[in-house]
């Protein structure tokens, strides 16, 4: 027990003797004076929770002050009268005014711009819609001139013929089912030609020509055809009887291909 009493008073005396060696060596290497002695001993007089509470102290002392100052700066000021505030406010008005204005003259000249871009665009689509109509029209006058022109020179082919050449044609016509242009031709026919070409159908089929006859009909032209007649009855007159009286003849005369 005695030698731990020992050991401690040797480790405070060495304690001590350190402190007073930091001192000393303080002191003369003029690091610490009794001004700053003082100091220390103040701050360390005081809890951290003190030294909180004065900074909050003091800065609420400066806050106030400052407030303080501000009032009595706005207190030295002029005051402000009626007529000084209404101007102010009319000031106020007018800028606010001419801004509105400003704005409004932006929207309308955006209106402005993006009109004249519809109507631009209008004008556009019209010229396209007028542009492709004339050229459809171009089109189809070309389509029907080359047709028109096709057709008449396979209609003076027929006509050049001889009528059971031109029937031969019309038939392989009609055994492809292309009736309608077997009757265009037909229709357009010079009216002798014509019967003669129906008196070579009448010949083969009568059912065949009475057929292309109600087709005839029906197209709004009056079609006349050869009758099957005697032979001496015969003549370019009872070639061109109506429609309805070659119906039942079952062959023509003799001489009816001659004409």
């Amino acid at each position: 027990m005695k030698a731990i009493w020992n050991i401690l008073a040797i480790f405070a005396v060495l304690n001590v003797l350190a402190v007073g060696g930091l001192l000393g060596w303080l002191g003369t290497s003029n690091r610490l004076n009794s001004e700053r002695i003082n100091a220390i001993r103040t701050a360390l007089a005081r809890t951290i929770e003190q030294e909180k509470a004065e900074a909050a102290m003091k800065e609420m002392e400066a806050k106030q002050q400052a407030d303080e100052k501000a009032k009595q700066a706005r207190l030295a000021e002029p005051p402000v009268t009626a007529g000084e505030k209404i101007a102010e406010q009319q000031f106020r008005d007018e800028q606010r005014q001419q801004m509105l204005l400003r704005q409004q003259q932006e929207l309308e000249n955006l209106r402005s711009s993006l009109l004249a871009q519809l109507a631009k665009l209008e004008e556009r689509e019209k010229k396209l819609e007028t542009d492709r109509k004339a050229f459809e029209a171009e089109r189809t006058r070309l389509a029907a001139m080359d047709q028109d022109k096709q057709f008449k020179l396979a209609l003076s082919t027929l006509e050049n013929q001889k009528p059971k050449d031109a029937k031969l044609m019309m038939s392989a016509l009609l055994e492809r089912q292309e009736h309608e242009q077997v009757v265009a031709y037909l229709a357009v026919m010079e009216e002798g030609k014509r019967g003669k070409v129906l008196a070579e159908f009448v010949k083969d089929d009568s059912q065949v020509a009475a057929d292309l006859l109600e087709r005839l009909r029906r197209r709004g032209l009056a079609a006349p055809v050869a009758p099957p007649v005697p032979a001496a009855e015969a003549s370019p007159t009872n070639a061109q009887r109506p429609a309805n009286a070659a119906a039942p003849a079952q062959s023509p005369p003799a001489g009816s291909t001659s004409r």
